[in-house]
């Protein structure tokens, strides 16, 4: 943003979270879906006692699969990952991209019968972690793995087929003390801005709903 200077500090949605309960950070973006109700953010900021934050309406990101140009090994979902021992690269523990990921394995090792820990420890690349969309999708554009989750702009930017997953929103969170802050009020102007959802809407895999910037949590 012209005229402010801004750090940003890639640690997941956990991460964020955690920074903005400890008064580290001004504003943090999650996107986090609770597996039981796949109600996103709201019930994290309450698992965590967040208190001294406001939750603001984002946008909404396609998630999904990311493959090479063409699909070679023609993957449908992340059952076909496994059972054809392809390799993957994977997001860190704390992003919601992993959680996403985890949710969808817990449930094939349910219905296999096995435990989670014995399943993940067959899939070639689980713990091979990249810190960005974009350094997923990199890492499957150079060869060095067949497949991984991330969002299609990422998969778009490097020329990569995808195979969606479905929709997730992508809040941010606030510190209360902070929304009067030269900057943050800077931050959540562009948000609302009809030039942003303009850019961002241009972009592959996003859409902006029309009440984007509003507080969601807690309930004013």
């Amino acid at each position: 943003m012209r005229g402010y200077k801004v750090k940003t500090i890639y640690v997941g949605s956990i991460g964020g979270i955690m920074s903005i309960k400890r008064g580290e950070a001004d504003i943090a973006g999650i996107h986090l879906v609770d597996s039981e109700t796949m109600e996103y953010n709201i019930p994290f900021l309450k698992k965590y006692g967040v208190d001294n934050a406001y939750l603001i309406k984002g946008y909404m990101r396609e998630q999904g699969i990311i493959v090479p140009k063409g699909n070679p090994h023609g993957i449908k979902d992340v059952r076909d990952i496994i059972e054809k021992n392809l390799r993957i690269v994977n997001r860190g523990r704390n992003t919601g991209t992993r959680i996403l990921l985890d949710s969808i394995l817990r449930e094939i090792a349910k219905e296999e019968g096995m435990a989670f820990d014995e399943l993940v420890s067959r899939i070639r690349g689980y713990y091979y972690e990249a810190k960005t969309h974009t350094a997923v999708a990199a890492a499957i554009a150079q060869g060095r793995a067949d497949a991984g989750i991330g969002i299609r702009a990422a998969a778009h930017m490097y020329g990569l087929d995808f195979i969606t997953l479905g929709w997730e929103r992508y809040d941010f969170l606030v510190q209360k003390a902070r929304i009067g802050k030269e900057a943050v009020k800077a931050f959540l102007e562009i948000l609302r801005s009809s030039e942003f959802a303009e850019i961002l809407s241009s972009i592959p895999g996003y859409i902006v709903p029309k009440d984007i910037g509003e507080i969601i949590f807690p309930a004013l």
